[in-house]
C-alpha cells in the first residue's frame, strides 16, 4: 500500500472511513461486498476538509487507501474510540453536509419478504432479494451515554414491490396500520418522532431507578446536568431543529420502550406497535396492557423460585416433602381510579374521578349520599350546609403550605384534656398559638373577607380528601356519626399486596382497590397459584386469623378447602404484639408455634416471616414516583422493577451459596394448563 498520506493521516483517513462504512455500503449493490469506486461528493469533501487535503490528494488516498479501510470492522470499543476520537470533526465538518457521527439506518439492506424476491436476468431460474430504494433522511437528536446529546440523521427505505418502508428501529408496510420491530435489538431507540437513545443509556435509567428510587424527572435532570459532554456541548448546533434538553417524557418512553423490546426478545416474540398514534405514550399502551395481563398472576419470572432460604426439604419414610415459605403483606401505595366503588375501568387520564361510564358524576353533588346535581360553577348543590364545606375547602387551599401545619401544629400542641367529653370545643374559631393569626371561620362559609383572593383551587382539588364542618377527617369522632360529609378529589386504590418469598424474592403483585379484606387476600393468592400443587406450604400474613374465620364459614367447598393444606400463621411479631392473648381463634389457628415444620432443631424459626415487610421498605419508594401514572404504566413499572430486583436478589443468593432454582412451572401448573386448554 503506497499511501499519499503521512502515517498519521492515513490512520486517521482509515478511522474515519470505518465510521462511515455502514451509511457508505449502501452506495453499492447489498451483493458486492468491495469497497465503491468513488466515494459520494458529501463525504470527499468532509474527508479533505476535516484532514486539510486537497481534492486530488484526497481523491489519490481513496484510490490507494480504500481496499484496507473497507477491509476492517470496527468492534463496539474500537468504534466507542473512534466516535471519542472523531465527534468534534463531525460536529464542525459533517452537520452542514448532512453527516454525523451517528448515521442511522435499517438493520436489512433487502426486503426481507422472500416474495419480494427478484429473478436474475441472466438466469431466471436464481432468485436474489430485492434491494430497498428511495431513501428518506430526517435530522434526529440521538441522547448517548458517553456524549451527552448529539444531532443525527436517520434514513428509511423503501420495498417498491411490496410497499413495505424499514426504518433503523422498525418496518411499516404502505397499507399497515403496525411498526413491526426487527428481532436484533437496535442500539438506538426511537422513542419519539426525531429523538434517539442508546440502549445503554435506557438500562442505566432502569437500574437507577430500581436501585435509588430515581423519578423520571430525576433520570432527565440528571441526564442533562450530569451527563453532559462540556467539549461536545460547545460544539452543538444552535439552529438544529430539535433540542439537546431530555424532558421527563423522553426519560420514560426510553424506559417503557427499551423493558418492552427486553420482554418480547427474552421469549422470542416480535414487538408490534401502532404506527399512527397521538403520542409516542399512546402508541406504548396497547402493548403495555397487553404485558400486564401476562404478568397478572404467575407472570413474574421467578414465580416457581426456590431456594434454600424459602424452601426446607424433609425426610421422612423414606419420602422427601418440600415446605416452601412466603409472607403476604399490603404497603398504601396508590394510583387514581374512578371514584364509583368497585369500578374497575381506566380513567381517560388520570385528572379524572371518574371513568367514561360514571363520567356523569361529576355532576352530582360532592356530599356523600346526596343525589342532587351540583349548581353551575360548583361541586355542591344548593343546600347551605353542603355549600358551607364546599367553601371550607377552598378556603383550605389559600396559603395550604401554611394553613395545613397550622392544623397540624394545634392538633400537637393542644393539651390532650383527659376530662373533656369532647363537645365543649367550639369550632367556630381558632387561633394559632405560635402567631395568632385566626384560621377561616368554619361556621359561615360565606363570612370570608372579600378582598382575599384564594390560592389555587383547594386544599387538596386533585386528592381523595374527605371533610365536614371540623376539617379533614379521617375516622369517626367521639360525638358519633357526621351528617354531612363530603368527598373532594380523586379515589385511590387502597394498597399494594406483594407475596413474598422469606428469602426475599417477590412472587407477585395485586392492586387492592378498597380495602385489604380476607376475601382479596384469598382472591391474590388463588390467583397466584391457582393450583393447589403450586400453593406455598406456608403462607404467612398479618391478618390470616381472619382469613381462616372466613374459609370456615365459606359454604363453598373449593373455597373452603383451597388452602387445607397450607399452614397459615401469622407473622411471628404481629402475633406477639398485635394480636391479643384473649383471641382464642388466632391463637389456636394461627400461631406459628403450632407447625413444627417452622423451627429448628435448636428452636429457632426456621423462616423469615417478615420478609414482607422488609421488601416493602424498598417498595415503598416507588410512591411518589408512580402516584399519578396512568393505570398500564403503573402496573408494567411496578411489575419491572419487581422483575430487575428479583434478578439481583436471585444473584446474591447465588453468591451466598443458597442454591437458587426454578420449579418447572409444568410441574406446579399442569391441572391449571389443562383447564385452560380444555377450554380454549
Amino acid at each position: 500500500m503506497d499511501s499519499p498520506l503521512d502515517f498519521a493521516v492515513t490512520v486517521q483517513y482509515i478511522e474515519l472511513i470505518c465510521l462511515l462504512k455502514p451509511s457508505l455500503r449502501w452506495e453499492q449493490a447489498s451483493y458486492q461486498s468491495g469497497a465503491p469506486e468513488n466515494l459520494p461528493l458529501k463525504v470527499h469533501d468532509f474527508l479533505n476538509t476535516s484532514l486539510n487535503l486537497s481534492d486530488d490528494i484526497g481523491r489519490l488516498a481513496w484510490t490507494s487507501l480504500r481496499t484496507v479501510a473497507w477491509s476492517h470492522d470496527l468492534t463496539p470499543t474500537e468504534e466507542l474510540a473512534a466516535r471519542t476520537k472523531y465527534i468534534e470533526l463531525f460536529l464542525q465538518h459533517g452537520l452542514s453536509r448532512d453527516i454525523s457521527i451517528y448515521l442511522l439506518e435499517p438493520p436489512t439492506r433487502t426486503c426481507v419478504d422472500a416474495s419480494c424476491a427478484q429473478q436474475l436476468h441472466a438466469n431466471p431460474s436464481v432468485l436474489r432479494d430485492r434491494e430497498l430504494t428511495e431513501p428518506l433522511s430526517v435530522k434526529i437528536t440521538v441522547f448517548t451515554k458517553e456524549f451527552g446529546s448529539v444531532p443525527g440523521f436517520a434514513t428509511s427505505r423503501y420495498c417498491r414491490h411490496c410497499h413495505t418502508r424499514y426504518y433503523p428501529n422498525y418496518f411499516v408496510h404502505s397499507h399497515a396500520t403496525l411498526r413491526t420491530y426487527y428481532q436484533e435489538g437496535p442500539q438506538l431507540l426511537q422513542i419519539a418522532g426525531h429523538f434517539y437513545a442508546d440502549k445503554e443509556l435506557c438500562e442505566l435509567f432502569s437500574l437507577m431507578m430500581v436501585t435509588s428510587w430515581t423519578s423520571a424527572t430525576n433520570c432527565a435532570r440528571t441526564y442533562n446536568d450530569g451527563l453532559v459532554n462540556q467539549r461536545v456541548a460547545s460544539l452543538l448546533p444552535t439552529t438544529w431543529p430539535y433540542t439537546f434538553q431530555m424532558d421527563v417524557e423522553d426519560a420514560w418512553n426510553a424506559f417503557f420502550l427499551h423493558n418492552l423490546i427486553i420482554d418480547h426478545h427474552s421469549r422470542g416474540e416480535t414487538l408490534e406497535l401502532s404506527h399512527v398514534a397521538n403520542s409516542q405514550a399512546d402508541r406504548l399502551r396497547p402493548a403495555l396492557h397487553a404485558r400486564n395481563a401476562r404478568m397478572a398472576g404467575t407472570g413474574q419470572d421467578a414465580w416457581n423460585h426456590v431456594c434454600d432460604l424459602c424452601c426446607w426439604f424433609k425426610e421422612e419414610d423414606g419420602q422427601t416433602y418440600t415446605v416452601r415459605s412466603t409472607v403476604t403483606d399490603g404497603i398504601a401505595i396508590g394510583r387514581p381510579y374512578c371514584a364509583v366503588h368497585d369500578c374497575l375501568e381506566p380513567l381517560p387520564t388520570v385528572k379524572h374521578r371518574y371513568c367514561n361510564t360514571h363520567r356523569s358524576f361529576n355532576k352530582q353533588c360532592v356530599i356523600t349520599n346526596c343525589k342532587d346535581d351540583s349548581d353551575d360553577g360548583f361541586r355542591t348543590c344548593s343546600i347551605p350546609e353542603h355549600r358551607a364545606l364546599e367553601s371550607y375547602h377552598y378556603l383550605q387551599g389559600k396559603a395550604m403550605f401554611q394553613l395545613k401545619h397550622r392544623l397540624e401544629r394545634l392538633n400537637v400542641s393542644q393539651t390532650h384534656d383527659s376530662l373533656s367529653t369532647g363537645s365543649n370545643r367550639s369550632r367556630t374559631r381558632m387561633t394559632d398559638e405560635l402567631d395568632g393569626d385566626l384560621l377561616p371561620d368554619l361556621v359561615d362559609g360565606d363570612t370570608e373577607d372579600e378582598g382575599v383572593e384564594l390560592e389555587g383551587s383547594g386544599a387538596d382539588a386533585d386528592e381523595d380528601v374527605e371533610i365536614d364542618a371540623s376539617g379533614v377527617c379521617d375516622g369517626k369522632p367521639e360525638t358519633g356519626n357526621r351528617t354531612v360529609r363530603a368527598r373532594f378529589g380523586r379515589r385511590r386504590t387502597h394498597n399494594e399486596q406483594l407475596c413474598v418469598g422469606s428469602c426475599g424474592v417477590i412472587l407477585g403483585r395485586a392492586t387492592f382497590y378498597g380495602s385489604e379484606a380476607p376475601n382479596g387476600v384469598r382472591e391474590f393468592w388463588m390467583k397466584l397459584f391457582p393450583t393447589k400443587r403450586s400453593l406455598p406450604q406456608v403462607l404467612w400474613h398479618d391478618n390470616n386469623c381472619r382469613v381462616v374465620a372466613m374459609l370456615r364459614n365459606d359454604p363453598d367447598p373449593h373455597l373452603s378447602t383451597y388452602f387445607d393444606n397450607c399452614a397459615l400463621p401469622v407473622d411471628v411479631f404481629h402475633f406477639k404484639c398485635k394480636h391479643k392473648e384473649t383471641d382464642v381463634e388466632c391463637g389456636a389457628n394461627c400461631n406459628p408455634y403450632l407447625w413444627a415444620e417452622l423451627r429448628t432443631e435448636g428452636g429457632k424459626w426456621r423462616f423469615n416471616s417478615s420478609a414482607a415487610e422488609q421488601t416493602n421498605a424498598w417498595f415503598g419508594g416507588f410512591q411518589s414516583m408512580v402516584r399519578e401514572m396512568q393505570a398500564d404504566r403503573y402496573d408494567f413499572f411496578l411489575d419491572e422493577m419487581i422483575r430487575r430486583r428479583n434478578i439481583s436478589i436471585i444473584k446474591l443468593l447465588a453468591q451466598k451459596g443458597k442454591g437458587p432454582h426454578s420449579i418447572p412451572r409444568e410441574e406446579l401448573l399442569e391441572d391449571f394448563i389443562a383447564v385452560a386448554s380444555s377450554s380454549t
